[in-house]
């Protein structure tokens, strides 16, 4: 299936809303670490973005956003291929096809239209909620894409992919490469401050439990000394009995690149005021930086070059997976 021998690597954002902390450590820092090692994609999911109904000028002002802000976390366009998935038509057409390879009973176990679709409105539940994670397989799929580095709430939709494309490969003959995941043994589920039951989300809106990357950075610090721990003053990674401080530890060594065990012994005897403003420390040192280079890369005809040169390049792959795919339907 595939013509070369490099391996590729391949991300995707929907630009609904403001990046958390919890993205950075979770995805976009792993992609970042690794671009160089691989053929890397990087794009721009406005196609999700429109599962259900947006405004159209604040959409498009979310895009360029997002891809500053990706460019701002270290994403290299000299080295990763960056686009607007809706400028490479092949998404649509492939998402299409991989509709019809996909069971409704996967389709409703997905978590993400099992947590939306409790809160339904006088309408009802949205097509688009339904049927978007085949879109999402045509988006992996359509680069050959041997590596999608996800944090532990992407995973199920990576899986989805694997089944769908070995699905389509056993009925219709050798065509797709099957992914694998990568997810960080560190990082990669940051918690949400004030509930550390649930993950820090980045359409939770305004959060105190949430960091999010374009947080005024006295408002980071605060919402890091104000994270809710526990009553034993003890600093150790224990998920299930601790995991307020937990969540602290895994954020603190994402962060600067220390492993949990040398954190808990470097605290050993320390209480959790010393411990927070260390974790704060290191955060906002982390956002400071990425807001300071954001700010670098707002320009829209800039990101619109670089976006519009990366879409050149992803269509022909593109292109070529697609044909590929309608010769062995026999639509060609």
């Amino acid at each position: 299936m595939k013509n070369n021998e490099q391996k590729v690597m391949l991300t995707g954002v929907r630009p609904s809303g403001n990046l958390t902390l919890g993205n950075y450590l979770g995805a976009i820092k792993n992609f970042v670490m690794r671009q160089n090692q691989y053929k890397s994609y990087i794009f721009v999911a406005d196609l999700h973005a429109i599962t259900s109904p947006r405004d159209p000028a604040e959409l498009k002002t979310a895009i360029n956003d997002c891809m500053a802000m990706y460019l701002a976390c270290g994403v290299d366009p000299e080295q990763t291929i960056m686009f607007r998935q809706s400028d490479v038509l092949e998404h649509g057409i492939m998402g299409f096809i991989m509709t019809f390879q996909t069971h409704m009973g996967e389709l409703s176990r997905m978590t993400q239209f099992k947590l939306k679709s409790q809160n339904v409105g006088k309408n009802g539940i949205d097509t688009g909620l339904f049927v978007y994670p085949p879109l999402m397989s045509a988006d992996i799929l359509l680069y050959n894409t041997d590596v999608v580095p996800v944090g532990l709430d992407q995973q199920q939709h990576v899986e989805l992919t694997r089944d769908l494309a070995g699905r389509f490969n056993k009925r219709y003959g050798d065509t797709f490469n099957e992914p694998d995941v990568y997810i960080a043994p560190v990082g990669n589920k940051i918690l949400n401050l004030q509930n550390p039951t649930e993950k820090m989300n980045k359409s939770d809106g305004p959060n105190p439990g949430t960091i999010f990357l374009m947080d005024d950075l006295k408002l980071v610090r605060k919402k890091i000394m104000s994270a809710v721990t526990d009553n034993e003053s003890v600093i150790r990674f224990d998920e299930s009995a601790k995991p307020g401080i937990s969540n602290l530890i895994s954020i603190l060594a994402a962060t600067t690149g220390e492993s949990i065990e040398a954190i808990e012994k470097r605290f050993a005897g320390h209480g959790y005021g010393d411990f927070k403003r260390e974790v704060a420390d290191a955060v906002c040192g982390l956002i400071g930086n990425i807001q300071t280079k954001y700010q670098r890369f707002k320009n829209p005809d800039v990101l619109d070059a670089i976006l519009t040169r990366g879409a050149e390049r992803a269509r022909i792959v593109a292109a070529e997976t697609l044909n590929r795919a309608r010769v062995a339907l026999g639509l060609k």
